[in-house]
């Protein structure tokens, strides 16, 4: 009995659910009746003559031409944003009688000639994100808030979900990058909101990014912080040579060979 129950448990695992009215132990039969599970180094169901092999994962070739980097100033017309991001049209910091889209917008714009310069294409985006957008690089810039003036610091942050595997090492070379060209401290905590960003989130929204977009987030400072304010606002050249800076360091040896596409979850 222990061979029929250890057989039958076999091909029940093998088989699964769809396999409607299979008994672990069939008592209709004597023990002579059941077969020996097969030996075989792939899935019983793929061992099986006549079922079709496995589709092999697309491959996905990054579209040819100059290399492309989106910068999106946050909250930068916040009030255009679709109705499935709502939520996004009233939102943002204040610090020194200022507003946070403007702060973001300035650095944006100073980064975007800098690699212009270069020969990069860059686009220059607002809260909304074009559907299924695609960049070699995008770069959320924003500004943080806090009821103490005395917090201070910059820090960047790569989506919880990244299909390219890259962006957690852009994140890290940006905060190098922007730290030594701005010489504000690191600050050390990353939330689950930037993880969580929504323009990384092509499940939940149309208006996101493509999975195959190397995406971050970074928050340049604390606009409520005068240390902070004295470089994103009165010193935004700074803060945008530390993007910029990183951006070329990232894409100039940037493999382009086909990559495989991942497999939805």
């Amino acid at each position: 009995m222990t061979v029929i129950r250890s057989a039958a448990f076999i091909a029940f695992i093998a088989l699964g659910s769809g396999c409607a009215g299979f008994s672990i132990v069939d008592r209709s039969r004597s023990a002579t009746t059941v077969p020996a599970p097969p030996v075989a180094v792939v899935p019983v169901a793929l061992a099986k003559p006549g079922l079709p092999e496995r589709p092999k994962p697309e491959v996905w070739k990054r579209p040819p031409g100059p290399y492309r980097v989106a910068l999106q100033a946050g909250h930068w017309r916040s009030a255009e944003a679709p109705e499935e991001q709502a939520q996004l049209r009233v939102n943002g910091t204040t610090g020194g009688g200022l507003e946070e889209w403007k702060v973001n917008l300035g650095i944006a714009r100073k980064t975007a000639d800098l690699l212009r310069s270069k020969g990069y294409l860059v686009d220059l985006l607002p809260t909304t994100i074009p559907p299924g957008y695609w960049a070699d690089l995008f770069i959320a810039i924003h500004a943080d808030g806090h009821p103490s003036p005395s917090v201070s610091g910059y820090r960047a942050a790569a989506p919880r979900r990244d299909a390219t595997g890259r962006a957690e090492a852009f994140a890290a070379l940006l905060e190098r990058s922007y730290g030594e060209a701005t010489g504000l401290p690191l600050y050390p905590l990353v939330t689950r909101r930037m993880r969580g960003y929504y323009a990384f989130n092509n499940r939940a929204y149309e208006h996101a990014l493509d999975s195959m977009t190397v995406g971050v987030i970074l928050e340049t400072g604390f606009l409520s912080s005068p240390r902070d304010r004295s470089v994103i606002v009165n010193a935004q050249d700074r803060a945008a040579r530390g993007i910029a800076a990183a951006v070329m360091r990232f894409l100039e040896p940037m493999p382009v060979e086909p990559r495989p596409i991942p497999q939805a979850d």
